[in-house]
């Protein structure tokens, strides 16, 4: 598949350009997989399986990565396995135990305490990776150090930005809302039931609710890693849900109980809905739909509004990583490094309209100017790395448990959070 995007627009308003300036400022250009650093192997040919949970885009550009690595790497032979996103981390916990696992895994930011605190990966030498840590956007390098050791290198980052269609908004004289008033009261305008038409798409999901819930101030853990998720707070954000769902009626009245996610996408793609919220992998997907396939400047994408606490995000980094007791740890360090080298994630970024995990690449013109992009790369600048570490995929799918029960009106809010408190507490 192509990795070309359409036309960027015009110069960069001022307050990127600085914002850019501070990403790579004294950020040396990291060299790559440097033959001649390359941690001589084992006598023999080093045979590596690499676990991929890309998406089909990024898998699609995958083959030809793989094969100049094994063009300028000839002791090291890939096999490439790839395992679907939401199956790798019960597929992966499994293989440990069964004794048969990857020699190289693409791991999520919420997973990978988790295997750090079970004893699954392997530590990385710092010293070994100077060049690739100093060029990493800071948070992801938080997310792979943990305890004060290195334990996989960031491949991508992602958030969650305000995703609108240009022409709804338009023909409703709608501005992109600033703040979540604006939003509320734009979702309403925007909504035209008769015809099928509505402002906004409610994804009941953990990690879409967190820029709402951190806006109105809520958290999950206090400063000890004390629960402190059934808040006002807390309250509050779902209440703002609850009004565009029940008293606005600005959400299609659709079961929210599975699929949302495809139901969301569907809907925006078609003309159905003109908001949702979602992550930079959607941009390609959203212009092929029949709404931007002959349009793309149709597509709006902002900030995400600001709340009584602030503006937030939700941040996501891909991580590469290496099981613990492979037999080939040089080998697969060597390609751990390639997979995070510059060359690698600019193919990658360009392809699926990710975001690299190395601010170096933020310099690129094709990365910079894109008008889809460039709002997420802003957005990243409000991200919370509050308790980073803490959140793990567990608790992520206990609160997407809750919200589904309060939004679908099975349980009261305040009900819901008390369940989940008591069962979060009560686990061991």
């Amino acid at each position: 598949m192509s990795g070309g995007r359409p036309p960027s627009p015009g110069p960069r308003p001022a307050v990127l350009a600085a914002l850019l300036l501070a990403l790579v400022v004294g950020a040396a250009l990291a060299p790559g997989c440097s033959q001649k650093t390359a941690t001589p192997l084992e006598t023999g040919r080093a045979k590596l399986t690499f676990w991929n949970t890309m998406g089909v885009m990024e898998s699609e550009v995958l083959p030809g990565l793989i094969k100049t690595f094994m063009d300028q790497n000839p002791d090291i032979q890939v096999i490439v396995e790839k395992v679907s996103f939401y199956d790798a981390r019960l597929k992966f916990e499994q293989g440990m135990k069964a004794g048969v696992a990857p020699d190289v895994f693409r791991t999520d930011r919420f997973w990978l305490s988790d295997f750090v605190r079970a004893g699954l990966l392997e530590e990385l030498d710092p010293g070994d990776l100077t060049e690739d840590l100093e060029d990493l956007v800071p948070f992801t390098r938080q997310v792979v150090t943990i305890d004060g050791k290195v334990w996989g290198l960031p491949q991508s980052v992602d958030c969650l930005a305000l995703f609108y269609n240009k022409t709804h908004l338009k023909d409703a004289n709608v501005t992109p809302p600033a703040d979540f008033d604006a939003f509320r009261e734009a979702a309403r305008t925007l909504t035209d039931a008769g015809k099928g038409r509505y402002g906004f798409f409610l994804n009941p999901d953990a990690w879409w609710f967190e820029p709402v819930l951190f806006s109105f101030g809520g958290r999950y853990f206090d400063n000890t890693g004390g629960l402190v998720f059934s808040s006002d707070q807390t309250l509050k954000a779902i209440q703002f849900l609850l009004d565009l769902k029940e008293t606005e009626k600005a959400v299609p009245p659709v079961n929210l109980r599975s699929n949302a996610y495809d139901l969301m996408m569907q809907s925006f793609r078609s003309g159905q809905v003109s908001m949702i919220v979602n992550g930079p992998w959607a941009i390609r997907p959203i212009l092929s739909g029949p709404a931007f396939k002959d349009r793309s400047d149709a597509l709006g994408v902002a900030e995400m509004p600001q709340g009584p606490a602030g503006r937030f995000t939700s941040i996501g980094v891909q991580c590469m990583t290496i099981p613990k007791g492979g037999k080939h740890k040089a080998a697969a360090v060597r390609f751990l490094r390639y997979l995070c080298s510059k060359e690698v994630e600019s193919s990658l970024s360009k392809t699926n309209y990710g975001i690299p995990a190395r601010k170096s690449l933020f310099a690129d013109p094709e990365l910079k100017n894109d008008p889809f992009l460039r709002p997420f790369i802003l957005q990243l600048q409000t991200g919370n790395p509050i308790d980073s570490h803490l959140q793990t995929s567990r608790f992520y799918q206990a609160v997407t448990e809750a919200l589904m029960k309060i939004l679908n009106g099975d349980l009261p809010p305040r009900d819901a959070l008390k369940d989940l408190e008591t069962a979060w507490k009560a686990a061991p």
